[in-house]
This record gives structure tokens, sequence and C-alpha cells, in this order.
């Protein structure tokens, strides 16, 4: 399999007062949000593609976000990290970190930052294919 170490975080878009908050009232639940995000940080430097695997507790929200659930928690308040998997420039990107309450409103925010972060990255383009 070929393999992809090269894979890197970036947390540049998240909320740092976001994350303190939720880690100080949901510590149990920010652990596991983190831990099974380095289970797909694992998959991806494996060389595995984004949707090209199943993990129960990763998840398309569409348009290129995707969300990971906690697991392994007891009695856990159900909770989700927000992230982006660019393929292109194997930049995984932590947007937000909510509770299930505010889904809809964490997902059209993250959304939005996706946006930005496509409008602000030059794309690689193909070249075109000579004519025969």
């Amino acid at each position: 399999m070929d393999t992809h170490p090269n894979w890197n975080l970036n947390a540049d878009f998240a909320a740092r007062n976001q994350f303190e908050k939720f880690n100080k009232s949901h510590p149990r639940e920010y652990q596991s949000l983190f831990a099974n995000l380095d289970k797909i940080l694992t998959l991806l430097k494996q060389g595995r593609k984004v949707g090209g695997f199943y993990v129960g507790f990763f998840r398309s929200e569409g348009d290129g976000l995707f969300r990971i659930g906690q697991t392994g928690v007891s009695h856990a308040l159900e909770s989700r990290l927000y992230i982006y998997p660019d393929s292109e420039t194997r930049i995984l990107y932590i947007l937000g970190i909510g509770e299930k309450s505010g889904q809809q409103d964490d997902i059209n925010a993250a959304k939005k930052q996706i946006e930005t972060i496509r409008k602000a990255q030059p794309r690689k383009t193909q070249p075109p294919s000579p004519e025969t």
C-alpha cells in the first residue's frame, strides 16, 4: 500500500476558546474525539483515500466536510469534531467542535470555513491533454 506520511494538521481555522471551553466542560468526550482524529490521520497517512474507508465515527456532511464522533465514553454527551481533509494539499483542517444540539449551526459555519480555505489556496490544474 502506498503511504503518504506527509499529511499535516492545520488548526488555524479552529476557534481556540471554543475548544478550550469544550475541553473544560466535556474532557472525556474531547479526549475521545481527538483519539478518533488520530485514527483518521493514521488511515490517511497509510495511503487510504478520504471516503475510501468506513469507520463508524467518521461521516461526511457534504462539500468536503467530515465529522468525527466520540466513542467509548459511557454516558457521553453526543459530540462532534468537524474537519476538512484536503486530499490535494494533504492538509487535514480542524474546523470546529460541538454538541449534537448545535450540529446544524456548526456544519454551516464549518462549510463557510471550507469556502474560505478553498478561495485562499491556488489549486493545481491538470495540463491540457495533447491533441492526437
